[in-house]
Order: C-alpha cells, then structure tokens, then sequence
C-alpha cells in the first residue's frame, strides 16, 4: 500500500485469502486461557519464540484448539499504512462482523475467523513499524473476546484483582482509573488493569489469568479460575466509597466489550448474552481519591 493512497475504511474480504499457500513460517503454538485455546500454525520462527517468552505461563495443548488459525505471509509491507512515526494517532483495527464470520485489519496483518467452524486465516505482512508480536497480541485480543462470548462470558475493558481467592473487577471509559487503582491496592494480585476475561461456569461467572496485564508488571502473572465477588464502575472523586449499582452500570459494562461494543447496533442479542452471563453478580460504584487505600470502603460496602 503506498503512501498516498486513501486508507481503506474495511477489512480484507474473504475472497482476499483464496488462493494464498506459503505459510508465513513454519512454527506452531497454543494460547490457553483456561480451556479457551487458539492455535497459530505457520509463524515465523522468530515470531513463535517472542510469543512463546511473552505468553509462557499460558501455552497449551495444541491438539484440540477451539479455533485454528492458519497465518500466511503477505507481500505487503502493510495493510493500513501507519502514520505514528509521522504524528501521533490511535492504533487503527478496521473490524466487521456478519452474525458468523469476524474479519479485522490492522497495520500488519489481515485476518478473519470463524468461532462456531473453529478456524480462520491471517495474512502477515512484512512492515517493521508495528511489531509482529504487538500485531499478534492484537489479534488474539481479538480472538479471545468472540471465543468467550460464545461460550457465556465475555472479554472485558477493565481491571481485575483476586483477593481471599475471589476476583473484584473494576471498569469504565478509558481515564476512569484502571491502571491507577491497580498500582494502589495494596492487597490480593493484580490480574489485569487493562483486560479481563471471564467465563460463566457451573460455579457462577469467573475471571481467570491471562497474559493480557496491560501496563502491571509487578509480580508474576496470574493463572487460574477465580469467582467473581463484584463488578466495581470506578468514578475519581474526593473521597473513598461504595455506592449501591443501577442498570446504568450494566449499559456502561457493555461499552466496554472490546471487539464486540461495535457490533451491538447490528447484533442487539449479544447484549442478552452478556446480561445472561452477569447474572447474580452485584454492580456498585467504586469512588476513590488517589493513594487512597479503597480496600475498606469495599469492606464496609455501600453506603
């Protein structure tokens, strides 16, 4: 794509990965989130061994993945010309959905999948502007989030911490103070301060560890299955509290379903999907002052 061509505003069709053979390596690895298993057959080699460092704890069993994707190389340098090295500007992913089949684009890759068949493509392409393993990341974000909304529970756009064995989980548009909140607690481990996964299960609705941390470094990360105590819409304010939660902290979880918020206008069912996933878990909003200590305002509860 060159410099001054228009950008595209949709992702490749999938007329687009028809024809195309040469895989883009020939390495093989599965991310495991606690029995959701994406397989990526045909990286790169040195691809597989950065993923295979950032993603160790949360490598699995690559015989039975839930969805396998086949990635292939591309000529191209990329798909969406970036321009961060120029001006700053939102990551750009270009995203459709058609009900069945996911498609996404971004600077380095073009891909497309389908949960329910469990397999998909990804075309690779050979920029060096946006690193292979961010380009990589972005997609299994992408892919982790419809694997669990098919399977009742969803990927959320917030932080999370387990504390006496049990997940509290805290959201709201970016600057509601995620990350902030995540580097104050001064009890339990830090999941995430930037995205949750969580399944509904015979045990109720779980969070469990993925390699998703966000900008938390502290510590070693996270794995396992932990059931959630509370869904907490963060609000900065002068001082630290709890206030009981309305239906207004359900429609504010919803904008914060990465990947699947932009499909809702199209596809209102997926909000019953997550609704049905929530259910007999309390929502309170969470206000806190920084460097305060918010852990007894959750003891105490709302007030």
């Amino acid at each position: 794509m060159s410099g001054g061509a228009a950008p595209p505003d949709r992702p490749l069709g999938l007329e687009a990965f028809r024809g195309v053979d040469p895989p883009a390596g020939p390495e093989s690895l599965a991310v495991d989130l606690q029995g959701l298993t994406v397989r990526l057959d045909g990286l790169p080699a040195d691809l597989a061994a950065a993923m295979r460092a950032a993603y160790g704890p949360y490598l699995g069993n690559e015989d039975s993945p839930l969805l396998r994707i086949e990635v292939l190389r591309d000529e191209r340098e990329y798909f969406i010309e970036p321009r961060f090295h120029q001006e700053w500007e939102v990551y750009r992913v270009l995203t459709e959905h058609d009900g069945r089949v996911f498609r996404l684009m971004s600077y380095r890759f073009a891909a497309w999948y389908d949960v329910a068949l469990g397999r998909g493509q990804l075309l690779l392409s050979c920029g060096d502007l946006d690193p292979a393993p961010r380009a990589m990341e972005n997609f299994l974000r992408s892919a982790f989030a419809w694997l669990a909304m098919d399977r009742g529970g969803f990927l959320l756009h917030g932080a999370s911490i387990v504390r006496d064995g049990r997940a509290h989980v805290f959201y709201g548009p970016s600057g509601a103070g995620k990350s902030t909140l995540s580097a104050m607690s001064r009890q339990g481990r830090v999941i995430s301060d930037d995205l949750t996964p969580m399944l509904r299960t015979g045990a109720g609705l779980e969070v469990f560890g993925s390699p998703f941390r966000g900008t938390y470094r502290v510590g070693e990360p996270v794995v396992g299955r932990f059931p959630i105590a509370a869904f907490y819409r963060l609000r900065k304010d002068t001082g630290t509290f709890v206030r009981p939660g309305n239906a207004a902290c359900f429609a504010d979880l919803l904008g914060n379903l990465p990947w699947v918020v932009d499909q809702l206008p199209r596809q209102p069912e997926l909000a019953d999907r997550a609704h049905a996933a929530v259910q007999g878990v309390p929502f309170f909003y969470l206000h806190f002052e920084k460097d305060a200590d918010f852990w007894p305002a959750i003891d105490r509860g709302p007030v």
